[in-house]
C-alpha cells in the first residue's frame, strides 16, 4: 500500500474518531431521556437559571401547555426557580412505560428533588426512590411514602361542594352534569360533594355524570358534553386536563354554562364559564421544595386545602350577585368551622 493511501486512511480514521467523541459528548448533555419532550428551563426549554446548588426536576404525563393540570405543574416549577433560586428541568408527555426511566435519569444527574405530577407515578416513584436515598421524591395526588418519598394531596371534596352550590342555583332546567375522566377516588370525592352542594340549594335538581376514560381526548369529551346537554343539562362541571376546551365549546354552542377546574379557565370561554374550582398547585410545589431545601422533608402524605390557601374559587362571572353571596358565605362558614363537608382527607 502506498504512502499516500496509508496517509489518507489515517486521516479518515481520525475524522471518524473525532465525530464519534463529539456525538457521545452531545448525548450526555440532555437533562433526561428522550421518552418525552425535554426542557432545561420551564420558560424556554434551553439552559435554566438559578444557583445550581438546589436542583429540582418535574415529570409530567401530559403537555405543559394544556391550560390546566400539567400547566399548573410548570407554573409551580417556575415559582420554585424564581422564589428559591433552584436549577430546574422538566420532561412532559411521558408514556407510562417510561416513567421510571425518566425519574431514574434525573436522580442520576444529581437532582435533589423530583416531582411526579399525578397519582399515576406512584409505582414508578416507589420503585426508584430506594435506589437513591439522598434524593427526595414527591408524587402529586399520590398515596406512597418512604424515608425519601412523600405524596401530596388536595383536600378533595371541598371544591366539589361549593361548585355544586353554584351549579344548583344557576341551572334553569334543574339538570346539571359533570364531565370527568375516570371514577378514581380523587375524582369521585369532589363529584360526591358536588351532588351534595347542588342538593343543598336546589333539592329538585338532578346530577348526571359522564366519564370519558381519558384526561386529554377533546373529541370524546365534547361528545360526552353534547350527550348531557341534549338531555337538558344546562350547567356542566368540567374535570379534565386538555379535554376541557371541547366541553366548553359544546356548552357555548348550546348556550349553557360551565364550571372549570384546577385553574381559572374563564378566558377559554368568557361568556360560558361562571367560575372554576382552583387548586393552587404552585403553593404545594413551593412548600414541598422549601421543606427539602430547609432539611425539613418528611416521608408522609401532605394535605393542602382551603385553610392552607391551596384551594379556592375563581371570581364569579355571568351570575346574579345572590349566587356569589350565598357561595362565598358558605365558604366563610366552612373556614370558620360552622359548615362540615365530607372530604377525602
Amino acid at each position: 500500500m502506498g504512502k499516500r493511501v496509508r496517509k489518507g486512511l489515517a486521516l479518515v480514521v481520525v475524522a471518524l474518531l473525532t465525530l464519534t467523541l463529539a456525538l457521545v459528548a452531545g448525548c450526555g448533555s440532555k437533562p433526561a431521556t428522550d421518552a418525552g419532550k425535554q426542557g432545561n428551563s420551564p420558560a424556554t426549554g434551553n439552559s435554566s437559571s438559578g444557583s445550581g446548588d438546589f436542583k429540582v426536576a418535574l415529570v409530567c404525563p401530559g403537555a405543559v401547555n394544556d391550560g390546566g393540570w400539567n400547566a399548573s405543574a410548570l407554573a409551580g416549577l417556575n415559582d420554585i426557580q424564581s422564589k428559591l433560586g433552584a436549577k430546574v428541568a422538566y420532561t412532559e408527555k411521558v408514556a407510562p412505560a417510561n416513567y421510571a426511566q425518566v425519574i431514574r435519569t434525573y436522580a442520576r444527574q444529581g437532582y435533589n428533588l423530583i416531582f411526579g405530577h399525578g397519582y399515576e407515578f406512584n409505582e414508578a416513584m416507589k420503585t426508584v426512590a430506594p435506589e437513591f436515598p439522598n434524593t427526595k421524591f414527591v408524587v402529586i395526588n399520590g398515596n406512597v411514602t418512604g424515608p425519601n418519598l412523600a405524596s401530596t394531596n388536595f383536600k378533595f371534596g371541598e371544591l366539589g361542594y361549593f361548585t355544586g352550590m353554584a351549579a344548583g342555583m344557576v341551572t334553569k332546567s334543574n339538570k346539571v352534569g359533570v364531565v370527568a375522566p375516570e371514577a378514581s377516588p380523587t375524582v369521585t370525592a369532589d363529584i360526591d360533594t358536588f351532588k351534595e352542594g347542588v342538593a343543598k340549594v336546589n333539592p329538585k335538581a338532578t346530577v348526571s355524570v359522564s366519564y370519558t376514560g381519558s384526561w386529554e381526548d377533546i373529541p370524546k369529551a365534547k361528545e360526552a358534553a353534547k350527550a348531557l346537554l341534549s338531555q337538558g343539562d344546562d350547567v356542566l362541571l368540567v374535570m379534565g386536563n386538555s379535554f376541557s376546551i371541547g366541553v366548553f365549546q359544546a356548552c357555548k354552542d348550546a348556550n349553557a354554562k360551565a364550571i372549570g377546574w384546577v385553574s381559572d379557565q374563564n378566558s377559554m370561554a368568557p361568556d360560558t364559564i361562571i367560575t372554576s374550582g382552583l387548586q393552587s398547585v404552585e403553593t404545594l410545589y413551593v412548600d414541598m421544595a422549601q421543606m427539602v431545601k430547609d432539611g425539613k422533608f418528611e416521608g408522609k402524605n401532605n394535605i393542602f386545602g382551603m385553610k392552607e390557601s391551596a384551594q379556592s374559587l375563581a371570581p364569579f362571572k355571568n351570575v346574579p350577585q345572590d349566587v356569589v353571596d350565598k357561595v362565598q358565605g358558605a365558604v366563610k362558614d366552612y373556614l370558620a368551622g360552622k359548615l362540615s363537608i365530607k372530604t377525602m382527607y
